[in-house]
């Protein structure tokens, strides 16, 4: 993979994470991951030449990736949030399932 190539995949890949983040979705954040997580192994696997030029391209995105990782920290927070409210307006020994 070039480094161009990898810049638009990763950049896609963030932008999509990060409208999954805003709207809670578990499942587009699960599948977001698992690119990025293929991604960096490309990375990881490539030799020198090559791999150089691919770090590079990986820290042009580490503003990005810090960003969602914010952004999926807060959604966790508020997720775990809502689930203390819920279950202090239920009471004790209810189940609070929540679906995303």
């Amino acid at each position: 993979m070039s480094p161009p190539d990898l810049l638009r995949e990763l950049r896609s890949v963030l932008e999509t994470e990060r409208d999954a983040i805003r709207r809670l979705d578990s499942a587009r954040i699960t599948e977001a991951s698992r690119r990025k997580e293929a991604l960096v192994a490309i990375v990881a696997g490539a030799v020198e030449p090559e791999r150089t030029p691919l770090l590079h391209a990986l820290a042009e995105v580490r503003g990005d990736l810090k960003r969602n990782l914010v952004l999926l920290a807060h959604a966790r927070d508020f997720v775990r949030d809502a689930v203390e409210r819920t279950r202090a307006r239920t009471g004790p020994g209810v189940r609070v399932s929540i679906s995303l």
